[in-house]
């Protein structure tokens, strides 16, 4: 497969930035289906049920794990899911403007980019060491910021100039280049996987899945989603309540990416020497003000400024978490799978509270939402004293 860490980190590069780049959509999406006359209630479901695709990560991690496709573990799915994610962004373009047909659409588009995560997951996991894991974690967070930050801006001027479907037709060929990356790979073939039958990795993850040691990190997984709670209404607060038009909406998308991009140096230059264990407790502190300081935000200065901040913190979360995610699954037999397990709970949080959150929002309010997010954010402290990254039972397992 890929033998040099060279190799491992352009594909991660690539994949990535094409995954932050399509915030090129992120603004016209959701107002694209607000001018189709959807409460905020019901533009939360649906994205809330259109994401569910990001929850069964164990899925395309077994079918690249124990199943080649025309001979390929990697290449062959990378081309097949990265083609189903941009017909996703052509269906919005194509299928009728009901609620059934936008949900098909964006199950698609979801499934297609949820599937080529999990793949190159996998290849940045089975190249991972206790060293290597921190750089190429900074490497697919920093091209995930890199991408994001530019297609925030350029979406919210997209957004304030073209029809959606123009800027849908552009979203589509983000997966295309993947596709033509993936076409790059050089691959050797096998005529079967490693595995005998798809129990094997299944039986294997869910025994390691049994020790307190996962257990604490996917209950931490879990409560670091709680800021997804408030995304949708908070958008929507920022355009109908402190009447932020498209453009400037873009560029504090790209502001927050910026410092994301900062955070992820922050955290190769300084910060990945110190024990991740430290580190995630930091994360979970850093989560909390990141959530609380949203309460902030009051016109356009404090909102670039925060913004900014938030950013930088968001992503000193989020490394820490993916770099403590591939140490526990370096060795495992089954990285793969068992890191797509994880990210999978990661998903599922993300997915429940903001369903959750986007029904308590038109109940109790945003701030009183936000408030509450932030109270369940601290509680992951509980986890992080009782963890131990470097347990040696589950590397050997």
């Amino acid at each position: 497969m890929l033998k040099h860490s060279r190799d491992v980190s352009f594909l991660a590069g690539v994949v990535y930035f094409c995954q932050g780049s399509l915030g090129i959509s992120g603004v016209a999406l959701p107002l694209f289906l607000r001018s189709l006359k959807w409460s905020v209630a019901e533009i939360t479901a649906v994205s809330s049920i259109a994401a569910f695709p990001w929850v069964l990560k164990i899925l395309y991690g077994l079918l690249s794990d124990c199943c080649p496709l025309a001979g390929y573990r990697r290449k062959s799915y990378l081309i097949l899911f990265s083609l189903l994610s941009a017909a996703g962004w052509c269906g919005l373009i194509f299928f009728p403007s009901e609620k059934n047909w936008i949900l098909i659409a964006l199950l698609m588009t979801n499934l297609g980019f949820a599937a080529t995560d999990v793949i190159t997951d996998g290849l940045i996991v089975e190249h991972s060491t206790d060293f290597s894991s921190h750089i190429y974690q900074s490497i697919a967070w920093g091209a995930r910021s890199a991408g994001a930050m530019v297609s925030g801006i350029l979406g919210g001027w997209l957004a304030s100039r073209f029809h959606p479907q123009i800027i849908f037709a552009l979203t589509a060929l983000l997966p295309i280049s993947v596709t033509a990356c993936a076409l790059w790979i050089l691959e050797k073939k096998i005529p079967r996987g490693p595995f005998t039958s798809a129990f094997i990795p299944v039986k294997r993850c869910f025994t390691l899945l049994l020790k307190p040691n996962l257990q604490f990190f996917c209950a931490i997984l879990f409560l670091i989603s709680v800021s997804a709670s408030f995304g949708i209404p908070f958008f929507f607060h920022l355009k109908e309540k402190l009447g932020f038009e498209e453009t400037f909406l873009g560029l504090l998308s790209s502001l927050g990416w910026a410092g994301a991009m900062a955070g992820s140096l922050i955290y190769a230059r300084w910060l990945r020497r110190i024990p991740l264990k430290i580190t995630l407790r930091w994360a979970i502190l850093f989560n909390c003000l990141n959530i609380f300081s949203t309460l902030l935000i009051a016109d356009k200065w404090s909102a670039a400024m925060l913004v900014i901040l938030g950013g930088v913190m968001g992503c000193l979360v989020m490394l820490p978490v993916m770099s403590a995610a591939a140490s526990l699954t370096h060795h495992t037999g089954v990285e793969g799978t068992l890191f797509a397990v994880l990210m999978s709970v990661f998903n599922l949080g993300q997915i429940g509270f903001g369903f959750l959150g986007g029904q308590m929002a038109s109940r109790i309010g945003l701030y009183p939402l936000i408030t509450l997010a932030g109270m369940v954010a601290l509680s992951g402290l509980f986890f992080t004293a009782r963890i131990d990254i470097h347990d040696a039972g589950t590397a050997s397992a």
